[in-house]
């Protein structure tokens, strides 16, 4: 009786073990992230096929050996334009422009001569000075009766007192003394400080 027992149980463990044995487990694959990933990539791709799609139109011309309008890929440089007009001539100014810049769609790309550029940066220092020195105040030292006038609280009477003090003591040296001219004391002069200047 005991003996058949263990037989049984020797059975039964036996087939156990075949029936685990025989079982393969088959991993989880999650799908749904494998799907955005592809997705995404192909978007990727769809966006970088457009942009090289893309094209920019620019006018070259001044001293380049053919002057026109080129149509040239998003992204090219001003190197890139200069080389589909041909390249430089000789007498071009190779500082004007900074090669490596990108390109914009309708920009216009004038090469001057050498001798051009130097005067038009001459021109524009010159330009540069003048804007910085007339600030829109009025030199008392320097300004006639009509530009004398065109200050707050100043017309005929006061703009002659102005001179003829001028003319009499020398140049003001600073705002604060043209409340030394007879018709301006403080009260005037609060009104017209913002107007008035001493180069």
């Amino acid at each position: 009786m005991k003996k058949h027992w263990i037989k049984k149980c020797c059975m039964i463990l036996t087939c156990l073990y075949l029936t685990g044995c025989g079982r393969e487990e088959v991993p989880y694959l999650d799908t749904t992230q494998t799907q955005e990933q592809t997705v995404e990539t192909e978007r990727t791709e769809q966006k970088e096929t457009l942009k090289s799609d893309q094209t920019v139109q620019v006018y070259v011309c001044g001293e380049v050996a053919a002057p026109g309008v080129y149509q040239l890929k998003d992204g090219m440089r001003i190197c890139d334009a200069v080389e589909a007009a041909g390249g430089l001539t000789k007498a071009a100014s190779r500082e004007y422009w900074n090669l490596a810049e990108k390109l914009s769609d309708g920009q216009m790309i004038y090469f001057p001569t050498e001798e051009e550029a130097r005067e038009r940066k001459a021109s524009a220092e010159a330009a540069g000075a003048t804007v910085e020195e007339s600030d829109g105040r009025i030199d008392i030292n320097t300004a006639d009766a009509t530009q004398l006038v065109t200050i707050p609280g100043i017309g005929e009477t006061r703009a002659a007192a102005i001179l003829a003090y001028r003319e009499k003591n020398g140049p003001f040296a600073k705002v604060e003394d043209i409340m030394q001219v007879s018709g301006i004391k403080s009260t005037l002069f609060e009104k017209m400080k913002d107007y008035i200047t001493i180069r």
